[in-house]
């Protein structure tokens, strides 16, 4: 056990958990700045990164009474981050493009209806 990882007090030994040092860390950075970093400034355009964070962290550990030195403790989770687009500000407007074009996304969809319709036809 590191120096650092415990501290004594009059012949006690409080053990600090790594995993509760990461858990700490997202419990404080838990906005897209973690993922991302600051809004980036352009001319005159500040242009602002949009995602969706979702974590689940979960632990546990025990100790014995018997021994200062007896614990055990574990831990798991999971990060998931979906980039979800920008906000353009400037002067004049606040703008929002998203990572996928939903009318592009449309358009294609409605072309490849109507080309396999037209396929479809053209064979019977």
């Amino acid at each position: 056990m590191r120096e650092a990882d415990s501290v004594e007090t009059e012949k006690t030994v409080v053990y600090r958990s790594p995993i509760g040092r990461l858990f700490e860390k997202f419990s404080r950075h838990k906005d897209v700045s973690l993922v991302y970093g600051e809004p980036i400034e352009l001319e005159h355009k500040r242009v602002l990164p949009v995602a969706k964070v979702h974590y689940m962290v979960g632990g546990g550990g025990g100790y014995s009474s018997d021994s200062p030195f007896a614990q055990g403790e574990g831990g798991g989770g999971r990060i998931s981050v979906k980039p979800l687009g920008v906000y353009e500000i400037d002067t004049h407007r606040v703008t929002f493009k998203p990572i996928i074009d939903l009318k592009f996304i449309l358009t294609l969809a409605s072309v490849l209806t109507l080309g396999l319709v037209w396929i479809l036809k053209k064979s019977r």
